[in-house]
């Protein structure tokens, strides 16, 4: 069990406390992230035996649970948030995906008991960005933003963790997402946190949403840049037209502002479609690469 933590004295004791010492033969081992806490969060961890790993950078929960799943050895992993918002008696809907086989990586997808656990903001976006992320992907993930989920440690060989912050969920779920490795989501019960919370709507939301942007650019670049060179096709529309407008009606361009505009807006359009195209072409290489290199070792 991996739990980061800030400032979560109010729930850190009995969220430790209802965790199994086993689950199916495996020994349940906690630790306990602590990002910088100010309060009593990691002397009442470690009064319900829980190891303490004292987070080095401070790049918030997403550096924490890097640096968790670099110190611990284990063949399955959990991550659950230390705020009393998930069940730890659930730990077993988490687990029998990955025991069983059946996925590599499991997201635990939230069902509120209480309708106002989730502020309306912070559902509001995570409808949004589910709904780009299905868009894009094509992947039939309904909550990525969980913070209750399950990975063995076969799937960390494909899972990149760059991004710092609650970016950690969206970037854990598009690698494995590119990488094709089996994902599962679950049915869990959503509490209303005890304390306050850490996240900030607009500026953790911003910092998700860049995550999903660089995410989907990473996957699928060719997409992407299509997608940026369409827009800026679609914008020069209207000032061509009025430039061939002009012409028409009077037998020459009196106004060039229009058509120069037009110009820049294409001529950019076009240089993000051949970025798009190098950076694929980047991307299969790399990959070739990579799949020779698994195949020789």
């Amino acid at each position: 069990m991996i739990i980061p933590t800030l400032n979560e004295e109010q729930a850190i004791g009995d969220v430790v406390e209802r965790f199994p010492e086993s689950y199916r033969d495996n020994t349940v081992n906690i630790y306990v992230v602590d990002g910088g806490s100010t309060d009593d969060t990691v002397r009442i961890a470690r009064e319900h035996q829980a190891e303490v790993i004292q987070q080095r950078l401070n790049g918030g929960k997403g550096d924490g649970v890097r640096q968790a799943f670099n110190e611990v050895e284990s063949d399955y992993y959990v991550m659950i948030d230390g705020d009393g918002s998930y069940r730890p008696e659930e730990l077993g809907e988490i687990l029998d995906p990955l025991l069983d086989g059946e996925a590599e990586h499991v997201i635990g997808r939230r069902r509120e008991k209480d309708p106002d656990a989730i502020p309306r903001l912070n559902k509001a976006g995570n409808r949004l960005f589910n709904g780009v992320t299905r868009l894009t992907t094509g992947a039939e993930i309904h909550d990525m933003l969980s913070g209750y989920r399950g990975l063995t440690d076969y799937s960390l060989d494909y899972i990149e963790f760059t991004r710092p912050g609650f970016g950690i969920e969206t970037e854990m779920t598009f690698t494995a997402i590119e990488n094709n490795l089996p994902i599962v989501e679950v049915d869990i019960e959503y509490l209303r946190r005890k304390g306050e919370s850490n996240l900030d709507p607009l500026s953790d939301g911003w910092r998700i949403f860049k995550t999903i942007v660089w995410s989907i650019r990473d996957m699928n670049p060719l997409k992407f840049f299509s997608i940026a060179s369409l827009i800026f096709f679609l914008l020069s529309v209207y000032p061509l037209w009025l430039t061939v407008s002009q012409y028409l009606r009077y037998d020459e361009i009196r106004d060039t502002a229009p058509g120069l505009l037009a110009g820049i807006l294409v001529i950019i359009g076009v240089q993000f479609l051949v970025f798009g195209m190098l950076a694929d072409q980047v991307k299969t290489l790399e990959k070739r690469n990579r799949d020779s290199g698994g195949l020789q070792s």
